[in-house]
């Protein structure tokens, strides 16, 4: 597995871990704390890669707030891809420090429904320099410049055990700076970093302080369910009692380097205060596979852009291409298939029109013999009609009925005078005649003097349709023809016949009496009979 290393200093000393990381796998070869006495941070860094031989290792670096500025953020419910954009213009107007060039990195915190609450930091250009240029002067290349106070948060949180806790305070001692994290349900909710007395004595109780104000500061309204000291028990003897008593909590001393892969020589020569070490621990172990519990200003959380597919191009411009291909040659074969059909029926058409003029010219001779037949009523039927829907003779009385036919036009106009006892029996007589083919007309109501039963008197107009006249009459003909057998050596009527209803065989003339239609001189005889 190749080495990485971890890399964090302050003005008092210089702190490194280097490991092996493969995946979540992390196995530690070399720990060691450097005090700067008399040198710099860079020039004991360069003599401690010289010494490990670790000249061109990809190098991770923790910072801590003297580097960064930090801020709380709330933002509204926004996607996930539209953070980095809010955050970045967000920041300008909150930091002192995040001008245009800052790097900007943020983690979420919380997510609510009126909004999303996050750990934003931002570092300026000039101290982002001023590490990538130390890490040059060393011979090693700087692949993460991250947050101390969570890294050593992503160690412990990263265990599975961590996700179901409730609040849990973790605490790591530096050698001039106590720095606390408050962790809820596996997420970080809370950073603070404080200057620690430079006496050793007044260092536990200033430490149990600054937790309560921590605490209140976070909202934490309840006892933490845990509060986790990074180091060993032996060290942190008085630490652990003073935590205990201020919180009112469970305090865990916690080795940092039990919860990775660590070899046995390195274990051997481990520093006493290993707590120190958390954060360069916890950057090996989040390397990998753990990096979104990080604040990495060379790797901020940038909106995702999706890479651009040529294959998924291709397609889109050839699809279209190939679809319009395919359509044009389809519609091609359909057209050219339509143009022979086109052909065949302007052929048939020219073999069928000598048949379709015969059949036109019948037509018309036919449609001029029925209009002049329109006019022919039945006046039978309708004298039968009449007699049929009238009201009985106690309520009305008929005094005369007169028939005209309209030859022009068709169909005809029966006149009936009567007279009736009272009004509402024009009403049920006028309803009674009133159908699809026959309207009914009255010229009003004259109410004789007399006494006698019969007093009002009416003239009603009964107008019959043509297109009833020529219904019935087709009717006619059909019931008699299909009423007569046809003979097998009767030849078949020839197709100009059959569309000649003029040509057919008429019935011969029968007498009035039998199924001849009245003419109007009859029907003004029937009249007066009717009138008599």
């Amino acid at each position: 597995m190749p080495k990485k290393i971890a890399i964090d200093w302050d003005e008092i000393e210089l702190r490194l871990v280097v490991g092996q990381v493969s995946g979540s796998r992390v196995k530690v070869t070399d720990a060691m704390i450097i005090p700067l006495e008399g040198t710099t941070a860079t020039e004991a860094l360069r003599g401690a890669m010289k010494t490990l031989g670790l000249t061109g290792t990809e190098a991770m670096i923790a910072i801590g707030r003297g580097y960064a500025e930090l801020r709380e953020l709330q933002l509204p419910p926004v996607p996930d891809e539209e953070l980095p954009d809010m955050v970045r213009f967000q920041a300008i107007r909150s930091f002192a420090s995040a001008g245009d060039s800052a790097t900007v990195d943020f983690l979420v915190t919380r997510r609510k429904e009126n909004g999303v609450d996050m750990i934003a930091a931002a570092i300026g250009p000039a101290k982002l320099n001023e590490i990538r240029k130390a890490c040059e002067a060393c011979g090693i290349t700087a692949s993460r410049v991250s947050l101390r106070p969570l890294a050593a948060s992503a160690l412990y949180l990263i265990q599975s055990a961590a996700a179901r806790e409730g609040d849990v305070v973790l605490v790591d001692l530096l050698a001039g700076d106590a720095e606390i994290v408050i962790a809820r349900a596996g997420r970080v909710i809370f950073v603070r970093t404080v200057r620690m007395p430079t006496d050793q004595a007044a260092r536990p109780r200033a430490l149990a302080g600054e937790l309560k104000r921590s605490l209140v500061a976070c909202g934490a309204g309840a006892t933490p369910e845990k509060v986790v000291l990074w180091g060993r028990e032996s060290v942190h003897v008085d630490d652990q009692r003073m935590l205990a008593e201020a919180s009112g909590a469970t305090v865990e001393v916690l080795n940092p380097f039990d919860l990775v892969d660590v070899d046995q020589e390195c274990a051997n020569s481990l520093p006493d205060h290993v707590g120190r070490l958390a954060p360069l621990v916890g950057l090996l172990a989040a390397d990998e596979h753990h990096a979104d519990r990080l604040i990495d200003f060379l790797n901020p959380r940038k909106r995702v852009e999706e890479e651009p597919n040529r294959f998924r191009t291709a397609a889109m411009v050839a699809a279209p291409v190939l679809l319009t291909l395919v359509g044009g040659y389809l519609l091609f074969g359909r057209l050219s298939g339509m143009d022979r059909e086109i052909a065949e029926l302007k052929t048939a058409n020219a073999g069928m029109k000598p048949a379709v003029d015969l059949a036109s010219a019948s037509a018309a001779r036919t449609e001029t013999v029925d209009q002049f037949l329109d006019g022919d009523v039945n006046w039978l039927n309708e004298m039968r009609r009449l007699a049929a829907t009238m009201p009985p003779a106690d309520k009305m009385i008929v005094r005369s009925i007169s028939g005209s036919s309209d030859p022009r036009r068709g169909g005809g106009k029966l006149v009936v005078t009567a007279a009736v006892t009272e009004p509402s029996v024009i009403d049920s007589f006028e309803q009674s005649l009133r159908d699809a083919t026959h309207s009914v007309v009255g010229d009003g109501v004259v109410e004789s003097k007399n006494q006698d039963a019969y007093r009002y008197g009416i003239n009603e107009t009964i107008t019959i349709d043509s297109e009833a006249v020529r219904n019935q009459r087709y009717e006619g003909i059909l019931e008699r023809l299909m009423a007569e057998p046809k003979s097998e050596a009767e030849p078949e009527p020839k197709p100009e016949t059959a569309l000649e209803p003029e040509t057919e065989a008429e019935p011969e003339p029968e007498s009035p009496g039998e199924t001849g239609t009245p003419t109007e001189v009859e029907a003004e005889s029937v009249a007066s009979e009717v009138q008599a």
